[in-house]
């Protein structure tokens, strides 16, 4: 007893010495994949997150009490009142003089928000026609004017005195409402009854409308589009459903038969991808010879415009699609010439993650469960986050000042919109919200919710990654294959992580969000410049190359971290132990680990696009057949075929981000099967026949070894 005592300590020596040196580890006869004994790690961290999780909490109650999401979804008029709300009755706001909306230093950011310099009030309904504000054929009752202000009667002199004073709308012009608003969509030719506003006293004009107009043109163009977009997905939404099941089913076909054809299937998609190329180029070739033959292209105009046929109708389009395709055959041709030699290993180890994946079924699904995890936690993250945005107390500004005022009022200064018409009687300035006083605290709690944020979501990605390596390491190391492989492995790989390495993985996940954090503050300030004009060249590339840098170094920290969890999982030590045994053991392999890495990497990623080019392919020439067959059923065929590219995308990474952890997860198990084990008959390697013969070593122990662990160890 006291000898095996004595054997057992000298083995943990013999390991924590190979720890501590950085060497190879020895041969331990009694690993066989993910150990069962483990204790907690990272136990400080894991009560740091927990904590973080009830202030975020505490942030959301703070955010739900004081916020009010209706000045989001709700138009706000001069007084600070919700259209709808405060006025059940009249839903839609007007603004007095649009043009101040849409001026385009405030186009982007002022149009229907409360900094929009002009009286705004909430309505019953929209103007349906345009006309003066004091035109002899509107009747009083529908003239648009302040709260509180109502005409008398018809007579134009009393009508035109309202509309010099201020009080009401100088000008209507035909509109619909969007998102409660109301948004011009009637032009004609204005010039015609704003002329005779010069008597009003306003400084409104024909040539300042139609001015402002130009600038509303491109919101009035993003409305239309957005709402032809919008009856084209609920004309077609069940076939953007199909497209998307069709790319789960595509996806899965694929990783099941590498199973078996490994290699043949490689090539062939490596060609598939080519094949697609050479035909996108050849259709865009023949779409800018097919418009250059019938002579009736003009110059591009490069403009922003929300009409999608417009860029169809130009030959120059299709060549530089044509020309960007082009480039891209010429890398991908390049880069499968360089790799070509390196591409039989990454196969055999593809072939390997496939064995796995056909084995082990649930693991192709469970990358679901973080998925809606991180769906929830976005929600969480975006509600919250808008109910801190309408914080604060409303802030009112004094407009419109006269030259030769009564009251000597300045513009912006602070006033009370409940007593300014009955205080100010004699002027045409106007008190309006220009927005809310933000609580001195609002910002520090939208950074504390932001960086939770990234912390959770990186923490959920690190918890399908360690729970994926679990399961793929206990298949390596079965060597009775699929006997020895633990029931449920990834439910048991799932306990395990969150019953021992919960701070761990909150360890990993709190250094790539302060590195993001980082990176967002940079985007800021950036921002920041830009906006005021800021155009400092050495601070600009300051910036840049800082920016750089950080995105250089998170993804150099989620590849350790990827491999640190894989570590985690195996042998469930801390994160930093973890993560040096991982960086030591690829660092002893790196010709390997550049060579696997970088050709496993283009591989899958030809397989993404493979599965999406095959569902985009189809969804094009589909949608355009509907498109044909009844033109008035889609208003653009391109956008549900953009939505199908981007959800099929989205499937097949969801399903080769999987593909890629067992390729990482076995690779080091791999990595540590070479150096744990010789193949003798004491010390028999775990990787599968193939990848023996690939590497000039065997099993050289007892026949029944060698059966056994022939081909990957299956019977």
């Amino acid at each position: 007893m006291a000898e095996k005592e004595g054997d057992k300590e000298k083995k943990e020596n013999l390991k924590l010495l190979d720890k501590k040196d950085g060497k190879k580890r020895s041969h331990d006869p009694e690993f066989k994949g993910p150990i069962e004994d483990r204790s907690c790690t990272d136990i400080i961290c894991c009560l740091l997150f927990v904590g973080y999780i009830v202030g975020m909490v505490i942030v959301g109650i703070v955010a739900f009490v004081e916020g009010d999401l209706n000045r989001l979804l709700l138009p706000t008029d001069s007084q600070g009142k919700s259209c709808g709300r405060d006025y059940p009755d009249k839903k839609y706001l007007v603004f007095f003089d649009i043009t101040k909306c849409v001026a385009p230093t405030n186009l982007a950011k002022n149009f229907g928000s409360p900094k929009c310099h002009t009286p705004q009030v909430c309505v019953s309904k929209c103007p349906s026609k345009n006309q003066p504000g004091a035109s002899v054929d509107l009747n009083a009752k529908d003239m648009i004017c302040k709260p509180g202000i109502t005409p008398k009667d018809n007579n134009i002199q009393t009508k035109l005195e309202l509309v010099k004073e201020g009080k009401c709308a100088p000008y209507y012009l035909a509109s619909s409402q969007i998102l409660y608003r109301c948004i011009p969509t009637g032009l004609g030719n204005l010039g015609q009854y704003v002329t005779g506003n010069s008597q009003t006293g306003q400084n409104v004009t024909g040539t300042s409308i139609l001015e402002g107009i130009k600038n509303l043109k491109l919101v009035m163009d993003a409305q239309n589009f957005g709402m032809k977009v919008i009856d084209d997905i609920k004309a077609v939404w069940y076939w953007i459903l199909i497209g998307f099941i069709l790319a789960m089913v595509l996806a899965l076909i694929y990783i099941v038969i590498t199973r078996w054809i490994a290699g043949p299937l490689i090539w062939f998609t490596i060609l598939a991808v080519i094949g697609l190329i050479i035909f996108g180029m050849y259709w865009c070739f023949s779409k800018f010879k097919e418009i250059n033959d019938k002579g009736t292209s003009k110059s591009i105009e490069l403009k922003l415009t929300f009409d999608l046929s417009y860029y169809g109708d130009y030959k120059e389009t299709w060549l530089a699609l044509g020309i960007l395709l082009t480039i891209l055959l010429v890398i991908v041709l390049l880069i499968v010439l360089v790799l070509c030699s390196r591409i039989k290993i990454a196969v055999e180890m593809i072939s390997e993650a496939s064995k796995a994946l056909a084995s082990m079924l649930s693991t192709l699904f469970f990358p679901l469960v973080p998925w809606l995890l991180q769906l929830v936690l976005f929600f969480w993250f975006v509600i919250v986050l808008l109910f801190l945005a309408t914080n604060g107390t409303p802030n009112y500004n004094i407009v419109d000042v006269p030259k030769n005022d009564l009251y000597n009022l300045t513009n912006g200064s602070t006033c009370d919109p409940m007593t300014f018409e009955s205080k100010y009687k004699n002027t045409t300035a106007s008190c309006i919200l220009m927005g809310y006083k933000e609580n001195v605290h609002l910002f520090r709690m939208q950074i504390f919710h932001f960086f939770g944020w990234l912390w959770i979501m990186n923490f959920i990605i690190a918890l399908g990654q360690c729970v994926l390596a679990g399961a793929f390491a206990s298949w390596y190391f079965a060597f009775h294959k699929p006997d020895d492989v633990p029931t449920l492995p990834v439910l048991s790989s799932l306990w395990r992580t969150l019953r021992y390495h919960t701070g761990s993985l909150a360890f990993g996940a709190a250094i790539i969000a302060i590195v993001q954090l980082i990176r967002a503050i940079l985007e800021y300030i950036d921002h920041k410049l830009k906006e005021y004009g800021q155009d400092n060249k050495a601070v600009k590339f300051i910036l840049c190359c800082c920016k750089c840098c950080f995105w250089c170094l998170e993804k150099c920290l989620k590849f350790l971290n990827k491999n640190a969890y894989i570590m985690i999982a195996i042998y469930g030590r801390n994160f930093c132990t973890s993560a040096k045994d991982a960086f030591q053991l690829l660092l002893r392999n790196v010709l390997r680990v550049a060579a696997i890495n970088s050709v496993t990497t283009f591989l899958l990623f030809l397989g993404k696009i493979f599965v999406t080019g095959l569902v985009g392919v189809g969804s094009y020439f589909w949608f355009r057949q509907i498109k044909a067959d009844d033109p008035v059923s889609l208003n653009y065929d391109v956008v549900p075929v953009v939505i199908t590219v981007i959800f099929a995308y989205i499937v097949s990474v969801l399903f080769f981000d999987v593909y890629d952890m067992a390729i990482d997860t076995i690779f080091l198990c791999f990595l540590e099967d070479l150096e744990r084990n010789d193949g003798s008959a004491e010390k028999p390697y775990y990787m599968s026949k193939s990848l023996q013969k690939l590497l000039n070593k065997e099993n050289r122990g007892s026949k029944d070894n060698i059966d056994a662990g022939s081909d990957g160890g299956e019977k």
